[in-house]
């Protein structure tokens, strides 16, 4: 009878299946797994990676990113159990902020531990230091191009960017957006 052997993967080899940048990490904020897109997305070798806080990775902040006002992936999957996504803003290898949308996963452990799985992909990169690359510029031209993504369809836009069309309506109106997606 052959040897019916189930074959094991350890943690490394899950995290490295993934083609965009994908980060594990514990309820601390602490990064315990890092694939290779993730290391070479920051520059940083993996063994300066893993043990160090996301925030001061992807925000060069001793905060966490809640604390000035960016929406955290990590407490909403904590908070739910569920998968949640939002746009963010992070800084690359070079420090030039990056707009990124964060797909937060919970993940958990053989004892009902969760973690957070982070796969980041890019948005925007704002490279040209003659640039404005403020953070309200990096945002008013992402929701331009969702508005264009979407044919203007703000509901949609609110919802991708977990805001309240309300709170849209207002950064269209600081951004001077109005018109942008609907043809004009």
């Amino acid at each position: 009878m052959p040897n019916k052997k189930k074959p094991t993967f350890g943690p490394q080899a899950i995290l490295d299946m993934r083609d965009n940048p994908f980060v594990l990490i514990d309820k601390n904020y602490t990064i315990i797994g890092a694939n290779e897109a993730y290391c070479n997305s920051y520059n940083t070798p993996h063994s300066e990676i893993v043990g160090s806080k996301c925030h001061m990775i992807h925000h060069n902040s001793k905060l966490p990113c809640h604390s000035y006002g960016e929406e955290c992936p990590m407490q909403r999957v904590m908070e739910s159990g569920d998968r949640y996504e939002v746009s963010h803003v992070h800084h690359n290898r070079k420090h030039f902020p990056e707009c990124v949308s964060v797909k937060g996963i919970p993940i958990f452990d053989e004892n009902g531990v969760c973690y957070l799985g982070e796969e980041i992909v890019q948005i925007e990169t704002i490279s040209d230091e003659s640039e404005n690359y403020s953070i309200q510029a990096i945002e008013a031209r992402h929701i331009a191009q969702l508005l264009e993504e979407h044919n203007g369809h703000r509901r949609k836009v609110a919802e991708i960017l977990k805001i309240s069309e309300r709170t849209l309506y207002r950064k269209l109106m600081s951004y001077n957006l109005r018109r942008v997606g609907k043809g004009n």
